[in-house]
């Protein structure tokens, strides 16, 4: 595949990490060494968002395993998704076949592989962005628009799954499952999200945020999966019975999106 741009992919935002940033650099914990790196280094991969050619099977399981069990209205969604998802490597099939892959249309094709999926979680960021830079203000007045509070509660659901399943997946299962589910993820993620998404932003009334400040000296700290689920536990695969998101915002202030508590500050 040609070199084409954005090859560096973050799965972690800068704007978000910056906080714990002097400089644009941040001090990073891996395994026992605490080591200083530069932000545009940091929670990112090479390809990350670079969309896998699937096959038809790997379609029809998305569509009966996934799809099906996903609430109805969002299941047009979803498939358009898919179809978008998969339209670059078609095409480049098609080019290929018929002898018309010249070296200028395949470039522009390699570039919406590896671009197209990472273009799309940057509009998602640059949505959420505001609404993460209000919960730093301690203002959650933009839960009663209806709009940013959609934004809201999808960023979180994105921020959640693209990287918290990847690494449950490799942990729970078997190798030739594993192997599909990679070349699927990056549909995944946008379906969970979508899903989870919606069934908070439908239920907000249920549920209540809450920013917690540290008045301590021990700072918060953040990690490449800066969302996690309060109530689930690392080891069990089973589907947590609560929904407790945990959402460091900056090292003297959390903010989780909690099922549980009331809005409070000061704690």
């Amino acid at each position: 595949m040609p070199s084409v741009g954005k090859k560096l992919h973050h799965f972690v935002p800068k704007f978000y990490l910056r906080a714990w940033a002097s400089d644009e650099q941040i001090s990073c914990l891996q395994g026992e060494q605490v080591t200083t790196r530069n932000l545009e280094k940091v929670a990112a991969e090479n390809y990350f968002y670079r969309l896998n050619e699937i096959s038809p099977e790997d379609a029809d399981f998305i569509e009966k395993g996934i799809i099906a069990d996903s609430p109805e209205g969002l299941r047009e969604t979803h498939r358009f998704l898919v179809h978008a998802f998969t339209v670059p490597h078609k095409a480049k099939r098609v080019l290929e076949q018929t002898g018309k892959a010249n070296s200028e249309a395949m470039a522009l094709i390699d570039q919406q592989i590896v671009e197209m999926n990472e273009n799309y979680h940057t509009s998602i960021e640059n949505l959420f962005q505001p609404i993460l830079q209000s919960m730093k203000e301690g203002d959650l007045t933009f839960l009663d628009d209806q709009e940013k509070r959609h934004a809201f509660y999808f960023g979180l659901s994105v921020q959640y799954s693209r990287t918290n399943h990847v690494k449950r997946g490799r942990l729970s299962m078997k190798k030739e499952n594993y192997e599909r589910y990679l070349r699927i993820a990056n549909i995944l993620t946008h379906i969970m999200a979508t899903n989870v998404g919606r069934s908070l932003f439908g239920d907000h009334g249920s549920y209540r945020v809450v920013l917690l400040d540290n008045p301590s000296t021990i700072q918060f700290v953040t990690a490449d999966q800066p969302v996690i689920n309060l109530s689930a536990k690392p080891k069990d695969f089973k589907a947590p019975e609560k929904f407790e998101l945990y959402h460091p915002l900056i090292p003297k202030i959390v903010g989780p999106s909690d099922i549980q508590c009331g809005h409070h500050r000061g704690h």
